[in-house]
């Protein structure tokens, strides 16, 4: 055991499958933010005053979370690409000004929810259609603006592991859904797998330039880069795994390839939720370090089993449960689901304390405060 670690040397030891002083903690990352809601009840519990910059976060913008996370402890510390001009920093409550992005898709609240709709493509896809689209420049420089800054503040004036929060909206899969549509993407692996692989490689073109222009500011500065897909429903996959292999594993690979150029000390973490047992293998050969966010109910992402088969290749974030535990647990059931996942995925490092996915309104805040409590109090070495 290594005693008196500062969060940076804790956070690296374990993303290198070794034992710290405590397992790491983190808030902030890809399906681990909070609803709006839930973030004005810790801001007034803890006293804080907001940061007058929303950040960047995917698809939407929420507050500043730093001094929340000074105040819980956490570990992690996150940079965040700046939004294009047409891009509005809506605040989830109250009112909201809808808005078309430069994507061509439009962002709307409905019923307190992030909506994005309009799927910009035409329903008869074709590599014409895909070569005559108004593709967003990657290199915008209003995109960096203040990023070197910040950077190097966190980086030479705390002591925090820094994580490159995902620069786009979402990776090969989510994107290709918001501007397809669901229905004509599945469908499209299936009929004219040509065109499906065209339009993907276009679009790794245009992200990778995202990971190119932000990482050539941030990228020698961070141990965690982030990139995000959804392959699994709560049963099993939701395409057939051998799309992935075919067409995103190769585009995969080459970015993961310039992001170990740009951010040589850095892990690329794969948020993918659902039941994705099933892709985990060739998540692994494509060349991913970190997996998130284990949605341990779900058939085949038991900590246990997944720890056992994959945990000398995958660090594990996430896992702890809030379709019931935290959100409708006691205080004490949710000390002993979070005991639960330590032991299970805590065991020789590699393990990231955090939740199956985003802190909804239904999570109470004491339920909220216990989490971390828990993961402080039951997180030290020895397990």
């Amino acid at each position: 055991m290594a005693p008196g670690l500062t969060p940076r040397e804790r956070v690296r030891l374990s993303l290198n499958h070794q034992e710290p002083d405590q397992v790491p903690i983190s808030l902030g990352g890809s399906a681990n933010h909070l609803t709006e809601q839930l973030y004005v009840k810790l801001r007034n519990h803890f006293g804080l005053t907001d940061v007058p910059r929303r950040t960047l976060v995917g698809y939407y913008s929420t507050p500043d979370y730093n001094p929340l996370l000074d105040a819980l402890g956490t570990d992690f510390r996150y940079i965040h690409i700046r939004p294009e001009t047409r891009f509005v920093a809506n605040s989830l409550i109250g009112d909201f000004q809808e808005f078309t992005d430069e994507w061509g898709v439009k962002h709307r609240l409905v019923s307190g929810y992030y909506d994005m709709t309009g799927q910009p493509f035409p329903e008869d896809l074709t590599i014409e259609s895909i070569d005559a689209y108004n593709w967003p420049d990657p290199y915008d420089p209003v995109r960096l603006v203040g990023v070197e800054e910040e950077i190097k503040h966190l980086y030479n004036e705390t002591d925090y592991a820094l994580v490159a929060h995902r620069p786009v909206y979402g990776n090969l899969w989510e994107m290709t859904k918001l501007l397809l549509g669901m229905e004509d993407a599945l469908v499209l692996t299936i009929l004219d797998p040509a065109v499906f692989d065209y339009f993907i490689g276009k679009l790794a073109e245009v992200q990778d330039g995202f990971y190119d222009a932000f990482l050539s500011v941030v990228g020698p500065y961070v141990d965690v880069v982030e990139i995000a897909d959804d392959y699994g429903t709560n049963t099993g996959p939701l395409f057939d795994p051998n799309v992935y292999k075919k067409h995103f594993m190769p585009r995969y690979k080459k970015t993961i390839e310039l992001i170990k150029k740009k951010a040589p000390n850095a892990k690329v973490l794969l948020h993918n939720d659902g039941a994705i047992r099933d892709f985990i293998p060739d998540i692994i050969e494509t060349g991913f370090d970190i997996l998130n966010p284990i949605e341990s109910h779900l058939p085949g992402m038991d900590p246990t089993d997944l720890k056992r088969e994959y945990g000398k290749d995958l660090v594990f974030q996430g896992g702890v449960d809030v379709t019931s535990i935290l959100n409708r647990g006691s205080l004490e059931d949710v000390w002993k689901e979070v005991e639960k996942r330590i032991k299970e995925m805590g065991h020789g490092g590699g393990y990231v304390l955090a939740p199956a996915h985003n802190f909804g309104n239904d999570v109470p805040l004491e339920n909220f405060l216990a989490f971390f409590e828990a993961g402080k109090a039951l997180g030290k070495y020895p397990l």
